[in-house]
């Protein structure tokens, strides 16, 4: 396991701001009554972050097999009632985002979450997997997360065979990450006592045969 603080990136020259085209961003409201409406296609998978929709890239079987063994891992604390396990189901962390993670552990609640998806402040832990969204996970995402104050959030990196653990959420970004890799073993923060081996959440790679 090794462990990285936050650095900033080189400033880059922004253009006037009278030469930037304005966005027509969107609330969650608009949002929701274009899902009514039928805007979307049929299964289309979109979310809203920041006011944009985002077309949302289709699931692999790798990936597939690393929610499924997150759920796995996580299933006692649905059944002990010490969180609500949430697999790929919307957030509201802002009026203008409304993402749709992998994986959540949410505070525990009797109506769980009937009266309305959970905010940053119910979210115990936040996973995305990442393959072909890798960058957009790590940065836009990424960002967005810390900038709301998710308090703990892993990138399952199926590229490179490691989940990346990002606390202390701040302005700037996340200020402490911890990569594990196959062989380490990974714990949520607000669950020290559940101990995951990251080899039963990486998925083994499909022969080359």
């Amino acid at each position: 396991m090794t462990t990285q603080t936050l650095t900033r990136p080189a400033a880059e020259t922004d253009a006037p701001a009278s030469d930037m085209p304005k966005k027509r961003l969107f609330t969650r409201k608009e949002y929701h009554a274009m899902g009514k409406a039928g805007i979307f296609e049929h299964k289309e998978r979109v979310e809203l972050l920041e006011g944009e929709i985002i077309v949302m890239s289709p699931v692999g079987n790798r990936h597939t097999f690393c929610v499924d063994s997150l759920n796995y891992e996580f299933a006692a604390l649905n059944v002990a009632r010490r969180a609500i396990v949430r697999v790929q189901g919307p957030t509201a962390t802002s009026p203008t985002s409304e993402p749709e993670p992998d994986l959540m552990l949410m505070a525990y609640k009797d109506d769980r979450y009937v009266s309305g998806h959970p905010g940053p402040q119910d979210i115990l832990l936040l996973v995305e997997v990442a393959d072909s969204s890798l960058s957009y996970d790590t940065n836009v995402k990424l960002r967005h997360y810390a900038q709301v104050g998710v308090r703990e959030v892993w990138i399952a990196n199926l590229r490179n065979d490691q989940i990346v653990s990002h606390t202390e959420p701040s302005s700037e970004g996340y200020l402490v990450t911890r990569t594990y890799r196959l062989g380490d073993t990974i714990s949520p923060t607000a669950f020290p006592d559940i101990q995951i081996a990251v080899n039963d959440i990486i998925p083994p790679r499909p022969s080359q045969d």
